[in-house]
C-alpha cells in the first residue's frame, strides 16, 4: 500500500495507465506540437505513470478526427520520441462526443477506437442532457461495449447522487478528472467531484491533460485520509481492469 498521506500525497499515480488525455500533437485542443507532447511525457514520468493511451476528441463540429488522422499524429509522436524512461505509449483511442452524429454512426457500426477492445470513452456537452447517453448506452450494450463517462462531475445536467447511480446501473463507468479535485474547473465542479469521491461512485481516474501545465498542477494534489482511501480503491480497480 502506498503512503497516500505523507506530505504532497504522492505518488498518487504510480503504475497507472492514463487513458484520458490529449497528448497527441496538433489534432485537437490538446498538445500543439511534438515538442509539447515530449515535455508532457517527461511530466508523466515524474508523476509515476507507467503507460499512456492518448484519447483525442472525435467531435464533428470542432474536431472531426478519424482513425486515420489520429493514427498519423500517433506515428508522428512515436517516431520523434527518443526519451528514456518515460511512460510507454501503448496505443491510442478517442474521446467520443455523444451527439446525433455519434448515435447515427453507432446504429450502423462499431466504433473503431476502443480501449482494450472493450471500453469506449464518452463525453457530452457540458450544458447538454442525458438523452443521448441513454440511447448510446443501449446501442453499446447490444455490441458488448462498456461505456466510460469522462469527467461526470463537469456536466450541469448531472447534479444528484441518484442520477449518477442510475447511470452506473445502466452500465456506465464513471471517470474522475484528477484536476477537478484541485478546483481547475471551478469550485462547483470541485465540490461535486469531492462528493462523488466520498460516495464511492467513481470507478476510474485520469488526467485529461491538455498540456504540460495541467500535469505540473497534479504534483500539488493533496487528499484527506478518507479521500486517499477512496482513491486507492479506484487505483486498485483500474490497475486490475487495464493490465498493459
Amino acid at each position: 500500500m502506498f503512503d497516500f498521506f505523507k506530505k504532497h500525497n504522492q505518488p498518487l499515480f504510480e503504475g497507472l495507465c492514463d487513458f484520458h488525455n490529449h497528448l497527441l500533437p496538433g489534432i485537437d485542443d490538446g498538445s500543439k506540437h511534438v515538442d509539447m507532447s515530449l515535455n508532457m511525457l517527461k511530466a508523466y514520468q515524474r508523476l509515476g505513470f507507467s503507460s499512456i493511451i492518448p484519447s483525442p476528441h472525435i467531435y464533428q463540429e470542432l474536431y472531426p478526427n478519424t482513425p486515420e488522422t489520429i493514427k498519423k499524429s500517433f506515428q508522428e509522436l512515436t517516431k520523434a520520441n527518443h526519451l528514456d524512461n518515460v511512460p510507454v505509449i501503448h496505443s491510442y483511442s478517442a474521446e467520443y462526443m455523444v451527439d446525433e452524429s455519434f448515435i447515427r454512426n453507432l446504429e450502423n457500426s462499431i466504433p473503431k477506437l476502443l480501449l482494450f477492445k472493450k471500453y469506449i470513452l464518452l463525453e457530452i456537452h457540458i450544458f447538454g442532457n442525458t438523452q443521448h447517453l441513454e440511447r448510446a448506452c443501449f446501442e453499446l450494450s447490444q455490441k458488448e461495449i462498456v461505456p466510460i463517462l469522462a469527467h461526470p462531475e463537469r456536466y450541469h445536467c448531472l447534479e444528484t447522487i441518484a442520477q449518477f447511480k442510475t447511470l452506473k446501473q445502466k452500465g456506465f463507468y464513471l471517470q474522475l478528472n484528477a484536476l477537478s479535485l484541485m478546483g481547475h474547473y471551478g469550485p462547483e465542479v470541485k465540490q461535486k467531484a469531492q462528493l462523488l469521491l466520498k460516495s464511492g461512485l467513481y470507478d476510474l481516474l485520469a488526467t485529461d491533460a491538455h498540456n504540460t501545465q495541467n500535469l505540473e498542477q497534479l504534483f500539488s494534489l493533496q487528499l484527506s485520509k478518507k479521500q486517499g482511501l477512496q482513491w486507492e480503491a479506484i487505483r486498485d480497480f483500474q490497475l486490475d481492469l487495464f493490465r498493459v
